[in-house]
């Protein structure tokens, strides 16, 4: 029982006869560097130039274009007419519904005149997932053609149908489009610009580049209309995005990324939206973990490598949290045995390194040079989220 006790003493920890700190250390290296590597290689993917690789298409499909809205209708009327005012496909090729919860009743009555088809769920409070499961269901496999997802604040280019078309008729199932923060009004909008941008090189351009899935980001997507029918009853929990992926990716439905298909949508952008924000995520985190162990073992027995994957990217930590892991380690060794910490600061470069190859140009870029400030503060932020939701989890067992 006392040798147990002995980790708590310094000493012990010093004592090069045992080699336990460098058993640790060597262990704690191994497990970053591995998600390190897997960001350095998608984000060398990355660079390579993108092209669209889908001619126009000699026919039109028919689209159902579903907006989401949880609360605020005066975002989804904006974007809606937005829609509707823009897009350069034929207008009778494509119909709007609008899930609406707890939508105000002038702004449904706004909706009401406009040409689109309203569903309101039957439950006040609901989720994203329900509140499109609402919509599907009133219509049959073989009404449309494919459907589209876009959320309350979303504003796309005028030719995304036309582009999703052409895709489409090729033999794409299933299109994730590129979307952009739209604001870009102070520094925590930009450094939140900065991520999406970031991800959409490393987990949505990378991925395809190296012929894996794109990566879905809950809204500005398309998929085939039977198919998307079939699956949305299989569909639970509140994260849309992981759910989707999972069914997919088990029935080796590929994911394209159309980079063109620019969609602009908005961000949080001060201090207590971005702390709800990075609750949420750990709260499905943690969900996608538990649920990744289980499904991995199943899915290499199967053989799907693409599944795979994505199940090996819900066990790494966030970004932002594999830096404050890495740099915690590589101080600590500082300090207690200088000589391991060389790696450690190695490994921090290497991890920059692939977060600046992933980096887009123009705007954001240049913002996120006088906001880089604040990184440390989303650092912080994104830890104190993490030992917040330990705390609830431990305060509701």
């Amino acid at each position: 029982m006392d040798g147990i006790f002995q980790i708590f003493n310094p000493d012990w920890w010093m004592n090069e006869n045992n080699n336990a700190l460098q058993m640790t250390d060597a262990i704690l290296f191994l497990l970053l560097a591995i998600p390190v590597a897997y960001l350095f290689i998608y984000a060398l993917a990355s660079l390579r130039k993108y092209k669209n690789p889908y001619p126009p298409s000699p026919k039109q499909h028919r689209f159902l274009v579903v907006f989401t809205v949880l609360k605020n209708g005066k975002l989804v009327i904006d974007s809606v007419n937005h829609f509707l005012e823009t897009q350069a496909y034929p207008r009778d090729k494509y119909d709007i519904a609008v899930a609406a919860t707890g939508v105000p009743e002038e702004d449904l009555v706004t909706l009401l005149q406009m040409p689109v088809t309203i569903v309101v769920p039957d439950k006040d409070h609901c989720t994203k997932i329900y509140a499109i499961q609402q919509v599907v269901q009133r219509y049959a496999p073989q009404e449309y053609d494919a459907i589209v997802l876009f959320d309350a604040d979303n504003k796309v280019v005028p030719n995304a149908l036309e582009l999703f078309n052409n895709a489409f008729y090729t033999g794409c199932d299933a299109i994730q489009a590129h979307r952009i923060t739209e604001n870009l009004n102070t520094g925590i909008a930009v450094l939140n610009a900065t991520s999406e941008e970031i991800n959409n090189n490393l987990f949505r351009k990378g991925h395809t580049t190296l012929g894996f899935s794109s990566a879905l980001v809950g809204s500005a997507m398309m998929f085939d209309f039977e198919t998307f029918h079939r699956i949305a009853p299989r569909l639970t929990g509140s994260d849309l995005t992981k759910s989707l992926e999972l069914e997919l990716l088990k029935e080796n439905i590929y994911t394209e990324y159309l980079k063109e298909v620019i969609c602009y949508c908005k961000k949080s952008d001060d201090a207590a939206g971005y702390s709800k924000e990075r609750q949420r995520w750990l709260f499905g985190q943690y969900k996608s973990t538990l649920l990744a162990i289980v499904q991995f073992p199943l899915a290499f027995l199967q053989g799907k490598w693409d599944l795979c994957e994505k199940l090996f990217q819900w066990l790494m930590p966030s970004r932002l949290l594999l830096i404050a892991y890495i740099a915690i380690c590589a101080v600590v060794m500082t300090l207690i045995n200088w000589p391991l910490s060389f790696k450690w600061y190695i490994l921090l470069g290497v991890l920059f390194l692939s977060y600046l190859m992933a980096m887009p140009d123009g705007e954001i870029r240049h913002r996120f040079r006088k906001s880089f400030w604040l990184l440390p503060f989303m650092i912080l932020a994104s830890a104190f989220s993490v030992i917040t939701g330990i705390f609830r989890r431990k305060k509701k067992n």
